[in-house]
């Protein structure tokens, strides 16, 4: 099917340009057209999708433009969201009228932090100012850098001309396997540290498990919500850091050895699973 999304070129090499835009804008797509804001067109080739974040990075070799063309194309930064806080103006970009090439503008008015996301935790970014997550906005601070991108994923969470955003430096590691063409590696479980209150109550340290995500590869392997994950690929785990960088060094389709501690009737006992490594 046709349709226009936004996107934002976010890296520039000798060979190509990459444009970081939503995973429905390539869906099942038979060709990409990317149009720049000075009109210009050019092919693109999926380089990579996520489907957890929802985001895809479409590649344009340079070879089909012409080099004063390339001069006007602006590479955006990714930014520290990290450092954004409550009063910080943002500037709205890419779709948030609906329509590509359409921006606003506004201020953050909360950060989120800790927010449980697949194989980790996350911060959002709350903004009063216009957006469209489907068809892409990204939020620009004031250095002209990308610090988030609005996602409908927590829409209930948000009030009426609320924008919900993903804070870009929990993604950076994601978003460099993306741009280089390869995998994200892929668990599938939300959790939270054993948290000191929890472990008075002898609760064994590492990651507890709130939810695996349905059918993913922690899920098929019998890992289960109330687990305690101590151990990932024979390194151990004891916060959510320590498991999110594990993780990262994993390959698709490998198999990996999680430990976790599961309780019974009178003991939490230790058992371990091989997980099939997927992507996201």
């Amino acid at each position: 099917t046709a349709g226009l999304y936004a996107g934002a070129v976010i890296a520039s090499t000798d060979q190509e340009l990459l444009i970081l835009t939503m995973d429905r804008a390539v869906e099942q797509a038979d060709s990409i057209k990317v149009t720049f804001q000075n009109g210009i067109q050019a092919d693109g080739v999926i380089k990579q999708v996520d489907a957890i974040s929802g985001m895809a990075i479409v590649s344009v070799p340079v070879e089909q433009m012409d080099e004063k063309v390339l001069l006007q194309v602006e590479v955006l930064k990714l930014g520290n969201s990290y450092s954004m806080r409550q009063g910080d103006v943002v500037i709205a970009m890419g779709a948030p009228a609906g329509i590509v090439h359409s921006s606003a503008y506004g201020s953050i008015s909360y950060v989120a932090r800790n927010v449980q996301v697949a194989d980790g935790t996350a911060r959002l970014l709350y903004a009063d100012v216009e957006s469209d997550a489907r068809a892409g906005t990204f939020l620009v601070n004031m250095a002209g850098e990308v610090v988030g991108w609005a996602t409908d994923e927590y829409e209930e969470e948000g009030k009426d001309g609320m924008t919900v955003a993903v804070s870009v430096s929990d993604y950076k590691s994601v978003l460099e396997k993306m741009s280089n063409g390869q995998p994200v590696p892929y668990l599938g479980i939300y959790g939270q540290e054993v948290s000191a209150a929890m472990l008075s109550e002898d609760i064994p340290p590492g990651i507890y498990v709130t939810d695996c995500v349905l059918d993913g590869p922690a899920y098929a392997a019998g890992i289960q919500n109330g687990d305690i994950i101590v151990s990932v690929g024979g390194r151990d785990v004891f916060t959510i850091r320590d498991y999110q960088n594990q993780v990262e060094t994993l390959s698709q389709d490998a198999s990996v050895a999680v430990v976790v501690q599961r309780k019974g009737i009178d003991e939490y006992k230790e058992l371990e699973y091989q997980v099939i490594v997927g992507a996201r």
